[in-house]
C-alpha cells in the first residue's frame, strides 16, 4: 500500500508545476539568449522589409510580436508544460481572433489588408514562441537557428541588385557573429555551476574573452575573402538605385557620366533605359543604284559564351577568328589612324562586300569607346567644330567591310515598302546559295554551334526541329524561326510581344530563356536574340550576337545622318555563312517602343572643316602671359600627307586662338602641362601658300612654317597605358549569382570547419605547450591542462568526483597510467607554498608524454576523430570551474 506521506507528495507534485531550470538559469536564458535572439530577429526583420513590399516596413512592430513570442514561449516552457497540448489552444486563440479582425474591418481592401496583416504578426509570434520552446528544450536548436538565418539571409542578399563589398560584409557578419555567439552561450548557459562565486563575474569573462576571439575569426575570415566580395561588387556595380530594381541596361553610365558598353548580357525581369542622346552619326551606305539611305547596326562586341548558372550571355575574348576591330580613339593623335587588316581575314567575308566609311559625334558616348557596323577596320579622330563642341565632346572617321546583305530596317518586316520587299528577296535568295559548312574549320564549327547539355537545352533542340521540319535550305530554317516569332496563337493574338517588362520565373534557378520560350513569351531583345542564338545552333547553324545600337532612319532632311538614343541599345543575332562572313539577322517583333525615341534635335556637323596642318608631340614649355606654346613634334600630317620624323623637331606655337581641350571636354590653358602628350592643328590660310611637292621632307616644310606657327586646336591626349587587343587579355573571371552564393557558402563552411576543428586546434596547442615548456611549475599546469582536456574530449569527464579520486579510480585503472601520482604532485604546486622535491620535480617531467601515449594507444584513430569532433566538449570543459 502506499504510505500517506507518498500520497501528499505526489498530489503535491500534481498541484504545483515544477521548473526544469532553476530561476537563475531562467535568468540567465532570457538575457543572455532570447535578449540577442530579438536583435538579430529584428535586424532580420528590417533587412526583410527593405525587400518584401509584403510587409510594409514595420520590421518594429513585427520584432515586437518576434519579441513577445521568444520571452512568452521560453519563460512559458522552462515550466513542465508540454508542448502540443499547449500549442493547440493557441492555435485556436489565434484563429478566433482571425475571425474576429475579419469581421471587425468592412471594405473589401480594408478587411484584405487588416487579416494580412494580422498573419503576418500572428506569425512572427508563432515562430518566436516556437523559438522560446526550443531554446528552453532543444539542445541543438541553436546550430539549426544559425543555419536557418544564414539561409535566409542568403535569399535576400540574391534579391539585391545593390551589391557593395560593405554591405555584403554588414549582412553576413552580424549573422555569423550571433551565430558564434549562441552556439557558445547556449551551451555556457546550459552547464554553468550556479554555486561558482563572483557567478555574474564568471558568465561575464566568458562573454568577453568569446567576443574578442569571434572578432578576431571574423575578421581572418572576411579580410580571406575579401578578394571576392571586390569581384562581386565590380561585377554587379556596386550601387544600383534600389527604384531600378532588377531591371537590365545594355549599356553602363562611367563614373564621369559617359556610357560604355557592357561585357555581358543577362535575362532579367526588366530592361531599363534613357532617351539621352548617345552619339550621332554620318554613315555613307546606300541601297544599290539609289539614293536611299540603308541603315546598318553600329556594333559594339560579340557574346558567343553563355553562362548557365547566372543565365547570362557573355564576351569571350578568345572566341575564335575574332574579327571584332576595337581601338581606343582617345589615344590616337587627331588625324592620324589605326587600321587592322588581320581582322578583315578573320571576318572571312569577300563575297557581296563593300567599303563604307562613317563619322562618329560622341555626346555621352565615352571617349574610349569604338563602335561602327561590322567589319571595322579604319579609325581617325578628327576635331569637332567650334559650334558644336558643346554638344559633341570627341569625333572619330572609321571605315568598314561591309556586307551588302545587311541591313538595319525590320527587314523580315517591310510592311508594303517595296524597296524593302525586294531587298529581302534578293537577300535570301542569295543565301539559298549555301547549302552546308562542310570546308569549315571543325574547331570553329563547335566553337559557334555549342549549346550546353541539360533539360532545359533539350527543350529548345525539340522546338528548333519542329519550327523547322519543313524547311531545307539553311536561311530557311532561319526563316521559319521568324516566322515563329511573327505567328498568332489559337486566338488570333501574337504568340511573342515585345516588353521591356516581361517579369521572371517564379523559381530563382528556373531557366529565364525556357520561360520566355514556352511559358511566358515576352520580352525585350535580349531575350530574342539569346533563343535565337541557341535555336540556330541547334540547327548546326554557326551564330553568335551581336550587341549595339540600332539605327533608325528618322530624318528626311540630311539623308545619311543617323541620331542614336540610349534606349536604341539593341542586341541581335549573326549567322556566319561560308564565303559571305557573319550575316545579321535581326528576330526581335517590332516594338513601339522602340519607335518612341525622341526625333532628332538640331543640325549635324555637315560641313567638316579638314586641317591643314597636324602635329603630334610632347610639351616642351608653355608661356601663358604671350599664350606661346613650345613642343617637341614626333609626327606631322601636312594636307593629308603623313609625316614620321626620323628625329624630333621643336615648333614655337601661337595658341592665342586656340582651343585646348580633353575628351572631357574645353579646358584652359593653364592645364596644359610641361610633358603632356598632345596634337596640334591648324586651319590657318597661311597653311595654304606652302605648296607640297612630292620631293618635301619634313625639314624643308618645317623651314617654310611661319614661327610662331598659327594653332587653331590642341588636344592633350590620354596616355594611359591601352588595353592589349583582345586576343592577348587575359579571360575575364564572371562573377555570378552563383558566385555570391557560393562565397557565402565557403563562409559558412569556413565558419563550420573552423568550430569543429577548434577542439583538436586548442589540444594541439596544449600538447605543445605540456611537452616544450622548462619550468617545472608551468609544465605542470599545462601537463594537467593538456591531459584533462584530452580526457574531456575523449569522453572521460570528472563529472562531480574530487579530481583524485577520478585520477585514481577512472583513470589509472582504465589506462595503465601515473595519472594519481601526477595530481598529488600537481595539486602541491597549486596549494602548497613548498618546492618540489627531486623526485616529485622527476614526476611532473616523466609524466605527460608517457601519459598521452598509453591513452592515445587504447583509443581508434577513429573514435578519436568523431570524439574531437564535438565541440560541445571542448565548451563544457571552459564552462565549468576547475580546481
Amino acid at each position: 500500500m502506499v504510505s500517506e506521506f507518498s500520497l501528499k507528495r505526489r498530489m503535491n507534485e500534481f498541484m504545483q508545476i515544477k521548473k526544469i531550470h532553476s530561476t537563475k538559469k531562467i535568468i540567465a536564458q532570457l538575457f543572455l539568449l532570447i535578449l540577442p535572439s530579438i536583435l538579430v530577429g529584428a535586424y532580420m526583420l528590417w533587412h526583410l522589409n527593405e525587400y518584401y513590399s509584403v510587409l510594409e516596413n514595420q520590421w518594429l512592430a513585427e520584432s515586437a510580436f518576434l519579441a513577445a513570442g521568444l520571452i512568452a514561449g521560453n519563460i512559458f516552457y522552462n515550466y513542465r508544460f508540454r508542448f502540443i497540448t499547449t500549442l493547440l489552444p493557441l492555435l485556436l486563440l489565434l484563429f478566433i481572433l482571425s475571425k474576429i479582425v475579419s469581421n471587425t474591418f468592412t471594405g473589401e481592401f480594408t478587411a484584405f489588408y487588416a487579416i494580412t496583416k494580422f498573419y503576418i504578426f500572428s506569425f512572427l509570434f508563432l515562430l518566436g514562441w516556437f523559438s522560446g520552446w526550443a531554446f528552453a528544450r532543444l539542445r541543438w536548436f541553436p546550430v539549426v537557428l544559425s543555419a536557418l538565418l544564414m539561409l535566409i539571409q542568403i535569399l535576400v542578399i540574391s534579391n539585391t541588385t545593390d551589391i557593395t563589398t560593405k554591405k555584403l560584409i554588414a549582412a553576413f557578419a552580424p549573422v555569423l557573429l550571433f551565430a558564434f555567439y549562441i552556439i557558445y552561450t547556449a551551451e555556457l548557459v546550459r552547464n554553468m555551476n550556479e554555486d561558482e562565486p563572483n557567478f555574474t563575474w564568471f558568465i561575464s569573462k566568458k562573454i568577453i574573452g568569446f567576443g574578442i576571439v569571434a572578432g578576431i575569426i571574423l575578421l581572418l575570415i572576411f579580410s580571406f575573402f575579401k578578394k571576392d566580395f571586390k569581384a562581386i561588387e565590380k561585377q554587379y556595380g556596386g550601387g544600383v538605385p534600389k527604384e531600378e530594381g532588377n531591371a537590365e541596361s545594355l549599356t553602363k553610365e562611367n563614373k564621369d557620366g559617359t556610357v560604355s558598353n557592357k561585357k555581358q548580357m543577362g535575362l532579367s525581369g526588366g530592361r531599363k533605359s534613357t532617351k539621352q542622346l548617345v552619339f550621332i552619326a554620318k554613315l555613307d551606305n546606300y541601297f544599290s543604284n539609289s539614293d536611299v539611305p540603308n541603315p546598318l547596326y553600329f556594333t559594339y562586341d560579340y557574346y558567343t559564351k553563355f553562362d548557365t548558372l547566372t543565365q547570362t550571355l557573355e564576351v569571350d575574348s578568345l572566341m575564335p577568328s575574332n574579327d571584332l576591330f576595337q581601338p581606343d580613339p582617345s589615344k590616337i593623335p587627331l588625324y592620324f589612324t589605326k587600321s587592322d587588316s588581320a581582322v578583315l581575314d578573320s571576318a572571312k567575308g569577300f563575297l557581296k562586300r563593300k567599303v563604307v566609311s562613317t563619322e562618329v559625334y560622341k555626346a555621352l558616348l565615352s571617349p574610349k569607346e569604338f563602335l561602327a557596323p561590322s567589319t571595322a577596320f579604319f579609325c581617325q579622330p578628327i576635331a569637332v567644330e567650334k559650334e558644336y563642341k558643346q554638344q559633341f565632346k570627341s569625333a572619330y572617321r572609321a571605315k568598314m567591310y561591309v556586307s551588302e546583305l545587311n541591313s538595319a530596317y525590320f527587314v523580315y518586316n517591310p510592311a508594303g515598302n517595296k524597296q524593302l520587299e525586294d531587298f529581302q528577296k534578293e537577300r535570301f535568295d542569295e543565301l539559298r546559295k549555301v547549302s552546308n559548312w562542310n570546308n569549315e574549320d571543325t574547331a570553329f564549327m563547335h566553337y559557334y554551334t555549342f549549346i550546353p547539355k541539360g533539360d532545359d537545352f533539350d527543350s529548345v533542340r525539340a522546338l528548333a526541329k519542329e519550327i523547322t521540319k519543313n524547311a531545307y535550305a539553311p536561311v530557311d530554317k532561319i526563316i521559319a524561326i521568324r516566322n515563329y516569332f511573327l505567328s498568332n496563337d489559337e486566338t488570333g493574338q501574337p504568340l511573342f510581344k515585345y516588353t521591356d517588362n516581361p517579369g521572371v520565373p517564379g523559381l530563382p534557378s528556373a531557366s529565364k530563356l525556357n520561360y520566355f520560350l514556352f511559358e511566358n513569351r515576352k520580352g525585350y531583345c535580349a531575350y530574342y536574340a539569346g533563343a535565337t542564338l541557341f535555336l540556330l545552333r541547334a540547327l548546326g547553324l554557326p551564330t553568335r550576337v551581336a550587341t549595339g545600337f540600332l539605327t533608325v532612319d528618322r530624318s528626311s532632311k540630311n539623308k545619311g545622318w543617323y541620331w542614336f538614343y540610349d534606349d536604341q541599345a539593341h542586341a541581335w543575332t549573326e549567322v556566319y555563312f561560308p564565303g559571305y562572313g557573319w550575316i545579321d539577322f535581326d528576330t526581335t517583333i517590332p516594338s513601339t517602343e522602340q519607335q518612341q525615341s525622341p526625333a532628332p534635335d538640331g543640325t549635324p556637323p555637315i560641313t567638316v572643316q579638314t586641317a591643314l596642318f597636324v602635329t603630334n608631340g610632347k610639351v616642351i614649355s608653355i608661356d601663358t602671359a604671350k599664350k606661346r606654346v613650345d613642343m617637341s613634334v614626333t609626327q606631322m600630317i601636312y594636307h593629308d600627307k603623313t609625316f614620321e620624323l626620323a628625329e624630333p623637331v621643336s615648333l614655337d606655337m601661337d595658341v592665342s586662338m586656340a582651343t585646348i581641350s580633353r575628351d572631357s571636354g574645353q579646358v584652359s590653358l593653364s592645364e596644359l602641362q610641361r610633358g603632356n602628350q598632345i596634337t596640334a592643328l591648324s586651319f590657318s590660310e597661311q597653311f595654304k601658300n606652302i605648296p607640297l611637292k612630292d620631293s618635301n621632307d619634313y625639314k624643308e616644310i618645317f623651314a617654310k612654317i611661319p614661327r610662331p606657327a598659327p594653332i587653331d586646336e590642341i588636344k592633350i591626349l590620354d596616355t594611359t597605358q591601352e588595353k592589349k587587343p583582345a586576343t592577348t587579355i587575359k579571360k575575364k573571371e564572371t562573377v555570378s549569382l552563383n558566385t555570391i552564393l557560393w562565397t557565402i557558402i565557403a563562409i559558412a563552411a569556413s565558419f563550420i570547419l573552423l568550430v569543429f576543428s577548434l577542439p583538436w586546434l586548442i589540444f594541439k596547442w596544449l600538447d605543445l605547450k605540456a611537452k616544450t615548456t622548462k619550468p617545472t611549475i608551468t609544465k605542470a599546469y599545462y601537463s594537467y591542462v593538456a591531459a584533462t582536456y584530452y580526457l574531456n574530449q575523449m569522453g572521460y569527464t570528472r563529472d562531480q568526483l574530487p579530481v583524485t579520486q577520478y585520477a585514481k579510480e577512472k583513470i589509472d585503472p582504465r589506462f595503465g597510467t601515473s595519472f594519481f601520482s601526477f595530481m598529488n604532485v600537481y595539486l602541491k604546486t597549486k596549494y602548497a607554498e613548498q618546492p618540489l622535491s627531486p623526485p616529485e620535480q622527476t614526476i611532473v617531467e616523466d609524466f605527460y608524454k608517457p601519459f598521452y601515449k598509453k591513452v592515445k594507444a587504447q583509443i581508434s584513430f577513429k573514435e578519436r576523430f568523431t570524439k574531437f569532433l564535438n565541440f560541445y566538449r571542448t565548451i563544457n570543459f571552459y564552462s565549468k570551474p576547475k580546481i
